[in-house]
């Protein structure tokens, strides 16, 4: 468009200048061009000092899979792995964005405090209401809970009306639940089929890409519980406007606990705007968890720093900035900073208790809204006093007044909080408009969990050297002919490398190293079959111009998989297979003695007796090396309709691309974290 629109300018330029004049001295005035000015960075390194990270500019482009009353475990497992989920209805966000502002009046639109690119969970369910002909939505604005009710009608039986048995008419007790997607990582076990429940407002609740919606009916309960939490949350964002003026929001306790340190306690946090996300946000719209962070850090109340996640190692595209330093803290690895939000009333409403792991993993039944008691522990725990410590059976605690039917006059289905409750939402778009009453930081470590504690690899733990390149005797300038390029083997041989053919003890075995095999690459029969290890070179002859790190120092992997693949990094700059990488000697996660590994799903319906007995038969049997093996059971909570015990993502296939470092592996020649400091070192 912009040549077309400068093209008269230009032919007339040429006009005036071919005819030429009769004075040669005359000036002809040309016309001045005036290029479009340079889009400045909004976010990232470049705009804020302690983010890492590009100038990001993200916007939706996968499919979103929404799913209509329910769904199943395989519905999950097709979703984020590539099939084509049965129970799934494939929304194009594209053509979301060509009806957004259809879907709102223009002032509700404009209200939005998304871009108009971006896409939330109500614009989700709005956009189906307007699309389907078995789906409709009515929707207003509750001012005393900020936010909008919903009436949804579902035509379940398809024959062009509302009124037959099974369907719903204006029901205001829809809403929805959202699926992560753990694409390759199968080995999350904690997890329901139906997600995450959502308390947060459907308008504040950012799409994540490859994630699944679960727009469902709960009972009355449920919506009267969340709503009376969004009342509360409404009237704390408008006592702290009236005191400390707008795009304010004040969190009465926030608990920060750095990595290695005590927990600090801050009351009364004054938030404001810093617009770390003006890709998605418009301007100074929204306060995230984020915001709060960044101001805290403004106060001198702690020193925070971020990283940015793309697409990661398992194949998840993130595309969000990362909590990774609290007061010099910084996450490593498998250990990292985790977080929530909440009214603290409900902060236990939710707990995916259906979930095999709960049992095998010895966690025993967990507490969920109104289901606190009922049983004694089956595993044989007992109270302050000795008897039998009593735990949730799954069923309705009618004796407490919160829970009567009867007291509080709503129908109450305590299973619609046998769900995970809304945790893997990262601060950047975890909007906190109307905040809750607390906010907690708090630091994970997995090792030993779901990552091997032997796959833990540190920069300086001293199980693999790192080089300090400032050191190095000979260092490589621009005048080197592969200046910038970082397998020096593709010009050099070992054996011509100096030269006198001095080999000395460079080179490795380029076989991937077993996280069992410790780090040192395995040795050869014949020298002929070792190859160049750049970082070996790099203690005589420097980094050869690869640029500095940017702090990590560990786990370089996760990241720089497929967004940011190393170029000319050899073996490590392509994919393998599993099924090329792995054996029967080296299984990685399909081991199936590890404790948490990979492993057939599960989805047995709760209401079947027989399959329920023969899950807890076979899982008996797989750990039978369990003291309390015989604890496994599953006759311990309730059965519910519609309620599954469910567990595992599958096996790894062979099929399956990996690179030579993971948690399962480590590559011999650019051996990962201690190859990349060398090469790569972080600043001071």
């Amino acid at each position: 468009m912009m040549k077309l629109k400068y093209l008269p300018l230009l032919i007339g330029a040429v006009l005036i200048t071919g005819c030429g004049s009769d004075n040669s001295n005359e000036d002809v005035t040309q016309p001045v061009i005036t290029p479009p000015a340079e889009q400045l960075p909004q976010t990232g390194s470049e705009v804020f000092d302690n983010v890492w990270g590009p100038d990001v500019q993200f916007e939706l482009n996968t499919p979103i899979y929404v799913y209509l009353e329910t769904n199943t475990r395989e519905d999950m497992l097709q979703q984020f792995q590539g099939g084509t989920p049965p129970n799934a209805i494939q929304l194009d966000p594209a053509h979301i964005r060509e009806l957004l502002p259809t879907l709102w009046t223009a002032e509700e639109f404009e209200q939005r405090v998304f871009n108009d690119n971006q896409i939330n969970f109500a614009d989700v369910l709005l956009y189906m209401g307007a699309t389907r002909d078995d789906f409709h939505v009515d929707y207003q604005w509750g001012e005393d809970i900020a936010t909008y009710r919903y009436w949804v009608s579902y035509d379940k039986n398809g024959d062009g009306d509302f009124d037959d048995e099974g369907d719903y008419k204006a029901d205001p007790d829809w809403y929805a639940s959202y699926m992560i997607n753990f694409g390759e990582f199968r080995r999350e076990v904690m997890y329901d089929s139906r997600g995450e429940a959502l308390y947060m407002r459907l308008d504040l609740a950012h799409i994540q890409p490859d994630s699944g919606v679960l727009l469902r009916p709960n009972s009355a309960a449920m919506t009267k519980r969340r709503e009376a939490i969004h009342k509360e949350e409404a009237t704390r964002r408008h006592e702290a406007e009236a005191q400390y003026g707008a795009n304010t929001v004040v969190f009465p306790r926030v608990e920060v606990t750095p990595i290695g340190q005590e927990m600090m306690v801050f009351e009364d946090v004054v938030a404001t705007p810093h617009n770390l996300r003006p890709d998605i946000y418009k301007k100074d719209k929204v306060i995230t968890l984020a915001d709060v962070l960044l101001s805290m850090d403004a106060q001198g109340l702690i020193d925070i720093g971020y990283t940015f996640w793309g697409r990661l190692a398992t194949d998840v595209d993130v595309q969000h900035f990362y909590l990774n330093e609290v007061n010099g803290q910084k996450a490593y690895g498998s250990v990292g900073y985790t977080f929530n939000t909440r009214t603290s009333w409900s902060a236990n409403d939710f707990n995916a208790k259906y979930i095999t792991a709960m049992v095998t993993l010895g966690a025993g039944t967990k507490p969920s809204y109104c289901d606190w008691t009922g049983q004694d522990d089956p595993y044989g725990q007992k109270d302050a006093n000795g008897n039998p410590l009593q735990v949730p059976d799954g069923k309705l605690d009618l004796d407490n007044p919160e829970c009567n039917p009867e007291l509080t006059g709503v129908d109450i289905d305590i299973s619609d909080w046998f769900v995970d409750k809304e945790s893997h939402i990262f601060t950047d778009v975890w909007v906190v408009n109307y905040p809750g009453d607390s906010f907690e930081v708090f630091n994970t470590d997995m090792y030993g969990l779901y990552a091997e504690n032997d796959s833990k690899r540190v920069g300086g733990d001293e199980k693999f050297p790192i080089h300090d390149i400032n050191e190095a005797k000979k260092p490589l300038t621009e005048t080197h002919f592969g200046w910038g390029i970082a397998d020096c083997g593709n010009c050099h041989s070992l054996q011509g490398i100096h030269s006198d053919g001095d080999m000395g003890t460079l080179g490795v075995n380029p076989t991937p190293i077993y996280i069992r095999d410790d780090v040192t690459s395995y040795t050869v029969d014949d020298n002929s079959q070792l190859v160049v290890a750049p970082y070996q070179c790099a203690q005589c002859h420097g980094s050869n111009g690869a640029p500095e790190g940017h702090g990590e120092i560990a786990r370089c992997f996760w990241c720089h998989s497929e967004d940011v693949v190393p170029p000319n990094h050899g073996p490590i700059s392509v994919h393998t297979t599993y099924g090329e990488i792995a054996s029967e000697a080296q299984p990685g996660g399909n081991d199936p003695m590890l404790f948490i590994g990979a492993a057939e799903s599960i989805d047995v319906p709760t209401t079947d007796a027989d399959a329920v007995a023969e899950l807890e038969r076979e899982l008996q049997a797989k750990y039978f090396y369990l003291p309390y093996a015989e604890n496994i059971r599953f006759d311990m909570l309730a059965p519910h309709e519609g309620v599954s015990w469910q567990g595992n993502w599958g096996f790894y296939p062979d099929e399956m691309k990996v690179r030579t470092n993971s948690d399962w592996f480590t590559d011999a020649q650019y051996p990962d974290p201690y190859s990349c400091m060398t090469c790569h070192p972080n600043k001071d």
